[in-house]
């Protein structure tokens, strides 16, 4: 990215319309389900979101659904407004974010702190890359209430991941929303079947405040402390390559599809790229009980390696997303996240083997 890309970026950007509000948690009134009052205007909320309001609430996923099958939607909600005027010792807010586009909350936040001004995040991270001889590759943002930017050494590291499989392995990031600046590193894999794409991301740092000195000085830092590196990678390679040899269970698959989704990618999309009910079905015909137990122990016909290589081609090349779309950064790291959970590698059921 040249240096005046970068700040017609930065600029376009910054001018983009924020609408939050910032509420107690006794400002957040709960009417339906998925419907809340806010200060006033009354809101639909996703289930994501609503589960992070009862976990900020302090209720707990199956007192919401006992509440639900007892007393229905008006149960569930005096039990919320119950937990959100019981406590007013919390002096945690909450920000609830606007697109304005569809005029509807795009994001919520919690801090304790002030909020951190968009100006102050690229002033910190222009300081970064002039202090560490970084440059940036890429600002990644979907509205203007978050933002990525990506930064590539001066003097790139590279490391050979499998033969014939190179990956450039110094790249950092630095992430903000009003509530919080995050960083940490990613690789960058240099030849695939899939292109020039982006390895893993990985957060090593956050911070909640701008007088938060300590960890600020620590993320300006941070890239000499190797050693915080390359345990990253270390952890990277040791769990790609049990990837590679191990198939994914039906639950795993089915964790790819919904990440998908919850990214706003379409269930024929999202069925079509894994093959979650192709091997579902097989295993139905077969007579097989798939609850939750079951799903971890069925084996599929797709390696997690190959799980992982389809979401991050996605992310990388799918036409749908523009260049900048935060999507794109927000799949990589979760897909890294689902590469580096514990596999579903025990007492497999396998009609493939029959």
């Amino acid at each position: 990215m040249q240096q005046t890309d970068y700040q017609i970026t930065k600029d376009h950007f910054l001018l983009q319309p924020v609408a939050y509000k910032e509420v107690a948690r006794n400002e957040i009134v709960a009417e339906s389900d998925n419907h809340y009052r806010v200060g006033g205007a009354v809101v639909q909320l996703t289930d994501d979101m609503v589960f992070d309001i009862d976990k900020y609430l302090g209720i707990m996923p199956k007192q919401s659904q006992m509440a639900q099958r007892s007393y229905g939607d008006k149960g569930i909600s005096n039990l919320r407004n119950f937990f959100a005027q019981a406590d007013n010792s919390d002096d945690t807010r909450v920000i609830f974010v606007a697109d304005t586009n569809s005029r509807t909350i795009s994001h919520i936040h919690q801090t304790n702190s002030h909020l951190i001004p968009p100006e102050s995040f690229f002033d910190f991270a222009e300081m970064f890359m002039d202090r560490n001889n970084y440059e940036p590759e890429e600002v990644q943002y979907n509205d203007g209430s978050e933002v990525s930017i990506l930064m590539r050494s001066v003097n790139p590291e590279y490391m050979e991941f499998a033969q014939d499989d190179p990956f450039e392995s110094n790249g950092l990031w630095l992430r903000w929303n009003p509530t919080e600046i995050a960083f940490g590193n990613y690789y960058l894999r240099l030849v695939c079947s899939n292109g020039m794409t982006t390895f893993s991301e990985h957060k090593l740092l956050q911070t909640n405040s701008l007088q938060d000195e300590k960890s600020l000085k620590r993320m300006l830092t941070i890239n000499s402390e190797n050693g915080v590196l390359k345990q990253n990678l270390n952890k990277m390679l040791g769990n790609a390559r049990v990837a590679m040899n191990t198939q994914a269970s039906l639950h795993e698959l089915g964790t790819g599809v919904r990440m998908l989704q919850r990214l706003g990618v379409g269930e024929q999309d999202a069925t079509q790229l894994i093959p979650y009910m192709v091997n579902r079905t097989r295993y139905e015909q077969a007579g097989y009980t798939l609850d939750a137990n079951g799903m971890r122990h069925s084996v599929s016909d797709t390696t997690v390696w190959q799980l992982f290589n389809t979401l991050t081609a996605f992310a990388s090349h799918n036409p749908t997303w523009a260049q900048h779309d935060l999507r794109r950064s927000q799949l990589m790291s979760q897909s890294v996240n689902l590469l580096n959970q514990k596999r579903d590698i025990m007492d497999y059921n396998n009609v493939y083997m029959q």
